[in-house]
């Protein structure tokens, strides 16, 4: 391994980012095991949790500072702001971690490789 690479600072937004996504993972685990899940329909649970899971693959690469972390954690993001258009449960408020988390991954994707 290169010198800079075992001096790889982990930026504070990262960290913080990596916290939010462990809490929001484990919603959705507990939302796919509730029977409240099972009341939205057929396809809903199946979603959660396939989203739980892309989420925490990203998580764990954001926490290696690696690229197409940042871009997955993205996709699942704008993927979940359309599943809740879809629900019709979108809200203005539902929009504004994801586009804080977004820009941030953004900002520091020169520190990712």
């Amino acid at each position: 391994m290169s010198k800079s690479h075992l001096n790889r600072q982990k930026p504070i937004a990262i960290i913080i980012i990596c916290f939010i996504g462990i809490i929001n993972a484990s919603q959705l685990i507990f939302m796919v095991l509730s029977p409240v899940s099972k009341q939205l329909g057929a396809f809903y649970p199946y979603y959660f949790a396939i989203s739980a899971i892309m989420s925490l693959v990203s998580i764990a690469g954001l926490w290696g500072l690696k690229k197409w972390a940042a871009l997955l954690y993205i996709a699942v993001l704008i993927s979940n702001q359309l599943v809740l258009v879809s629900m019709r449960l979108w809200e203005v408020s539902a929009i504004m971690l994801p586009l804080i988390i977004t820009i941030l991954l953004l900002n520091n994707r020169n520190k990712m490789t």
